[in-house]
């Protein structure tokens, strides 16, 4: 019976909340770091390139001039 019966050790509680905390805040760095990460590679990086690929082509006059010929800008007559 006594070896079925052992007791349990107790718990060691001294700093647990400290260690606890320590390494929370180190886990929820290290996941907003990878979220900033994730979101510059997923989300910023291709709408720059995007933006940078529609302005190599594109012409403003031609833009204004095609605004003007359908009519749109009321301030501009021939």
């Amino acid at each position: 019976m006594s070896e079925v019966a052992t007791r349990i050790p107790k718990p060691v509680l001294r700093g647990l909340h400290n260690a606890t905390i320590k390494r929370n805040l180190i886990v929820s760095g290290v996941l907003c770091t990878v979220a900033v990460i994730a979101m510059k590679v997923m989300h910023n990086d291709p709408k720059v390139r995007d933006y940078a690929e529609f302005y190599k082509t594109y012409d403003a006059n031609k833009a204004f001039q095609r605004m003007k010929d359908a009519g749109l800008l009321q301030s501009v007559k021939d």
